[in-house]
């Protein structure tokens, strides 16, 4: 019965993600070549979300798409998220930003707000002055793969609940600069108050959804209880020639050359109440290779550990950028068949991942410059073993970067899994 639900939640988000392709081809298709400003599209509300610009005053509105904005989980319900991000832009390249987020669950009828800001004060050196604070609904992996319409559409279409939270209460400052020629230095110390989540009770009694607690291999009960946590996190990041550009509302360093970075975690007891003490250390290679005139590879490597683990919770966890919907994004760091918080891990790890992009070729007509991929991906953990990833696909898809793969999975040489995955690249 598994097998088959599995089966047939996997044509079903499929058929959902080619109409959405057809959606963003025709839409496509009526846009000018010529870039219209404060222009509201259909893939702008369902995917990217919406932009508005006063160029006289420098302004940037930001709305995200309508999934963001009314989300729905087991936890909370039916969620009303509105949230908006405000830029001003400076001369010199600086601007400063607000993003206000309020937040209530009709479910478990709780409110939650947050604001967090921004300051690029300093372009020639890369100087970024970030804070943040209020009461917040977050992923146990903060950077997971999985999207507020992944989660609407797997939890209430196909009884598949992915998503696990908890709340944050928080504060947190961030700086980032460039000390030496090529380098960036990323650090942030945050208190948090993190409190564990139950699914609202219908949604605990139905043995169609799974529990807002993970299961995982290294251990056994992931369930925490309420816990203060002082946080202090360091990126030493290397990159001949890099800058810093703006990508999906955020500040990244991006670059032609590979990039090397020392990533460092101190969680105390020692101050402002803190409960968890622990230690992470990892390093990771990123880059990009040109192979003749049309083909190329992209590449990813980190290797990890924790120095220390006193007391920690699941939460603090390393956890990997698995993914167990059908549609989604595709990023160099990501699993295509992994599960969210099965493999997570606090002990030693090694991930791997690469892709080639294989000289495109014109299908039917010369404006459909399809592109075959292939990909390996990696990873070992002392529990979870030796598990890899192998897939081919089709990427620049439906004049647009849309990208359809087949891959299978396989652990310690055993074959553990196979899937179809649909969704966008990102450049």
């Amino acid at each position: 019965m598994k097998a088959i639900k599995k089966y047939r939640n996997n044509v079903y988000a499929v058929l959902v993600c080619i109409l959405f392709a057809q959606i963003t081809q025709a839409q496509n298709q009526d846009v000018p070549q010529k870039k219209a400003t404060n222009k509201i599209s259909i893939p702008q509300v369902l995917f990217r979300g919406v932009l508005f610009e006063n160029q006289d005053k420098n302004q940037v509105w930001y709305i995200p798409n309508v999934f963001e904005l009314f989300p729905a989980n087991t936890v909370e319900g039916f969620v009303f998220n509105p949230q908006v991000k405000f830029t001003q832009n400076y001369e010199g390249g600086r601007f400063f930003s607000l993003n206000p987020n309020l937040r209530y669950g009709f479910g478990n009828e709780r409110f939650q707000a947050q604001l967090k800001s921004q300051y690029y004060y300093s372009p020639k050196n890369f100087g970024l002055l970030e804070l943040s604070g209020g009461r917040a609904i977050e992923q146990l992996y903060n950077e997971s793969t999985l999207s507020a319409f992944n989660n609407t559409l797997s939890t209430f279409a196909l009884s598949e609940n992915f998503l696990k939270i908890y709340e944050r209460t928080y504060v947190e400052l961030g700086h980032t600069f460039s000390p030496l020629k090529n380098f960036l230095l990323t650090t942030s110390l945050s208190w948090n108050e993190r409190n564990p989540l139950n699914n609202l009770t219908k949604y605990e009694e139905d043995e169609d959804f799974t529990s807002n607690t993970p299961e995982n291999e290294e251990l056994d009960n992931t369930t925490f209880t309420k816990n203060t946590t002082v946080l202090f996190d360091a990126q030493l990041r290397w990159q001949l020639g890099h800058q810093m550009v703006r990508q999906r509302g955020s500040l990244i360093s991006k670059g032609k050359y590979p990039a090397l970075t020392l990533s460092y975690a101190n969680a105390t007891d020692a101050i402002l109440g803190g409960d968890i003490s622990f230690q992470k250390l990892a390093f990771s290679f990123q880059g990009d290779f040109e192979i003749g005139d049309y083909s190329f590879g992209k590449a990813f490597i980190e290797i990890g550990d924790f120095l220390s683990k006193d007391n920690l919770t699941f939460v603090d966890f390393k956890h990997f950028k698995g993914k167990e919907t059908v549609y989604g994004t595709y990023d160099i760091d990501q699993f295509q068949l992994l599960d969210y918080y099965g493999n997570s891990t606090a002990e030693f790890y090694i991930q791997g991942h690469y892709e080639h992009y294989f000289r495109p070729f014109y299908f039917i007509y010369d404006e459909l410059n399809y592109r075959p991929v292939a990909g390996i991906r990696y990873l070992y953990t002392e529990t979870g073993g030796h598990y890899a990833e192998l897939g081919l696909g089709m990427d620049k898809m439906f004049k647009g970067n849309w990208r359809v793969d087949v891959y299978n999975s396989f652990r310690d040489g055993e074959h553990e899994s196979f899937g179809v995955r649909v969704g966008f690249s990102i450049d």
